[in-house]
């Protein structure tokens, strides 16, 4: 939708498939505002997300409707840290910690 996109952000090599009817997926690299660069090359600034989006309808005659966001922040030199998935109900944030037993740290409301 129109504003649902933070206000600078910029988008490259978005790709979807449709699953079905009623579900498609989305990926896409997002740059976020203040991300000092001049081009798209990743490998110039750590500010690179990896996005995937889930969409849904009830029936082909409905719009889409976003189910969920998830990105990981992502640089040719460092492993991702976290990753942010945020739904209808709000965001959660799970980061790499060095407890196996769980996904890490749990950071949400």
């Amino acid at each position: 939708a129109d504003g649902a996109r933070p206000q600078g952000m910029r988008i490259s090599d978005v790709d979807a498939v449709q699953v079905s009817d009623t579900l498609a997926y989305s990926t896409c690299i997002e740059f976020p505002s203040g991300a000092e660069t001049e081009s798209f090359d990743t490998t110039t600034t750590d500010a690179t997300l990896l996005a995937v989006q889930k969409w849904t309808r009830r029936s082909n005659t409905e719009e889409w409707k976003l189910e969920l966001h998830q990105t990981i922040p992502w640089s040719v030199e460092n492993k991702a840290q976290g990753t942010l998935r945020c739904d209808a109900r709000g965001c959660v944030a799970l980061t790499r910690g060095k407890e196996r037993r769980t996904f890490g740290g749990l950071i949400g409301r």
